[in-house]
C-alpha cells in the first residue's frame, strides 16, 4: 500500500495566502491569464481584509460586471489548493443560488466535497439527497463513494453507494473499485478483494497500479503466496511501490522462503525515493534483521544517517541487531543515541533491556 508522505506547501507558495502579490502570481503560473484579472484581486483583498468573499462578488456585479462561471471555478479550485474551504464553500453556494449559471456534475461533487470538508459528513449526505437524479453522474456518484471509503464505519454506506454505481453502468474505471479496496486491504478481507477483482476482469477494467499494489498487499497480508505470485506473474507491468514489496518480503519470510524474502528486499530497495527514505529504511532494517542479514542491516543503517538522525531510527538499528545477536553493535549504537542529543525516548533503552532480557543479560542492565 502506499506511504505516501503529507507535505504542508510553503505559505509563501500558496494560492490566496498573505500577501496579494503572491497571491496571485501563484493562482497560476507567471504566464497565467488570471495573474491580472481583476476579480481574482479583489477576492484576494477581501480574504486579507477579512471581508466575506460572497459579498465581493454581490458588489462586482451590481458594478455591471460579469461573473464568469470559469472564473468562479477558478477561484474555488485555488481556495481549495490553499486550504481556504469555507471560503470556497460559500462561493460554491452563491454559483447554486445564482441560476442564471449552469451548472454541471463537476459543480456538484465539488461542493459535496466542500461541504463535508466544512460541515461534516451528514450535511453532504443531506445536499446529495437533494441533488436531481439527471445531475447525479459517475464524477458525483464516485466523490460520495471517496467520502464513505475513508473509514470501516461507514462500509455499508459505501458498499450501498458502490452498488448504486453498479446498477447505473459507471463502473468501468478503475477508481470506484480503487475507492473499495482501499477500505478493505487494512482489514485484509481477502475474500471482497478477490470478488472486485474479478468483477473489473468481468467488465474488461483494466487494473491500474494502484489496484495492483492494494490486491498484492492484501495478498501478502493474509500470506496467499500462491495468488500474490499469480497476480504478479499476470501484471507483469506494474509499478510497484516499495511499501508493497516489503509485505510482499514479509509473506514470503512467515512461509519460510528466505530467498525470496531476501530478492524481494532488494527489490524494495530500488523503489525507496526521496520522500520515503527514512520510513523504507527503518522498515528494511527490521526485515533485514528478521531474515538474518546483519551486513545489510548495517548498510541501510549508514544510509539512513544520510537522512538526519531520529529516534525511530535509532530504535529500529538496535532491535534489529538485538534480533541477530548482535549485542555488542547494538550497545555501540545505544551509546551513540545517548550522545546524540536527540530528544529522550523511553523506548529506545526498554529495547535494550528487552533484548537482555532474552537472552537472560540482567548483570548487563545493571551496568
Amino acid at each position: 500500500m502506499s506511504h505516501t508522505m503529507k507535505f504542508l506547501v510553503p505559505q509563501a507558495r500558496r494560492i490566496l495566502g498573505r500577501n496579494t502579490i503572491s497571491r496571485v502570481r501563484h493562482a497560476g503560473t507567471l504566464t497565467s491569464p488570471h495573474r491580472n484579472n481583476p476579480l481574482h484581486l479583489r477576492i484576494a483583498t477581501a480574504l486579507d481584509q477579512k471581508t466575506p468573499v460572497v459579498q465581493v462578488l454581490e458588489q462586482w456585479r451590481e458594478q455591471g460586471n460579469q461573473v464568469k462561471p470559469s472564473d468562479l471555478r477558478c477561484i474555488i479550485k485555488k481556495l481549495q489548493d490553499s486550504e481556504q474551504f469555507s471560503h470556497a464553500l460559500q462561493i460554491s453556494e452563491w454559483m447554486s443560488s445564482h441560476r442564471v449559471y449552469t451548472l454541471f456534475p463537476e459543480d456538484v461533487a465539488s461542493r459535496i466535497q466542500l461541504m463535508e470538508t466544512v460541515l461534516g459528513l451528514k450535511e453532504a449526505e443531506r445536499f446529495f439527497e437533494t441533488i436531481p437524479e439527471t445531475m447525479k453522474d459517475y464524477t458525483v456518484y464516485t466523490t460520495l463513494l471517496t467520502l464513505y471509503t475513508r473509514s470501516d464505519k461507514t462500509l455499508d454506506k459505501a458498499e450501498a453507494v458502490f452498488e448504486k454505481m453498479r446498477e447505473l453502468g459507471f463502473l468501468l474505471k478503475p477508481s470506484p473499485y480503487n475507492l473499495m479496496l482501499s477500505l478493505y486491504s487494512p482489514m485484509r478481507n481477502q475474500e471482497s478483494v478477490k470478488q472486485l477483482l474479478s468483477e473489473m476482469e468481468e467488465n474488461s477494467v483494466e487494473p491500474d497500479d494502484l489496484t495492483s499494489n492494494y490486491a498484492l498487499s492484501v495478498y501478502a497480508a493474509v500470506t496467499d503466496i500462491k495468488a500474490m505470485e499469480k497476480f504478479l506473474s499476470s501484471n507483469p507491468r506494474i509499478k510497484l511501490e516499495w511499501g508493497t514489496c516489503l509485505d510482499m518480503a514479509k509473506a514470503y519470510l512467515k512461509t519460510g522462503s528466505t530467498e525470496k524474502s531476501l530478492a524481494m528486499l532488494h527489490r524494495t530497495e530500488l523503489l525507496v525515493d526521496s520522500t520515503s527514505k527514512k520510513p523504507a529504511y527503518e522498515a528494511l532494517m527490521s526485515e533485514y534483521g528478521a531474515v538474518g542479514e546483519r551486513e545489510d542491516v548495517y548498510r541501510i543503517w549508514e544510509l539512513h544517517k544520510n537522512t538526519g538522525q531520529s529516534n525511530e531510527g535509532y530504535r529500529a538499528v538496535i532491535s534489529s541487531l538485538l534480533t541477530l545477536g548482535d549485542i555488542e553493535g547494538a550497545e555501540v549504537i545505544y551509546r551513540e543515541w545517548e550522545l546524540g542529543g536527540l530528544p529522550f525516548d523511553a523506548r529506545i533503552p526498554n529495547t535494550l533491556i528487552s533484548g537482555y532480557n532474552e537472552i537472560g543479560m540482567e548483570r548487563r542492565q545493571r551496568t
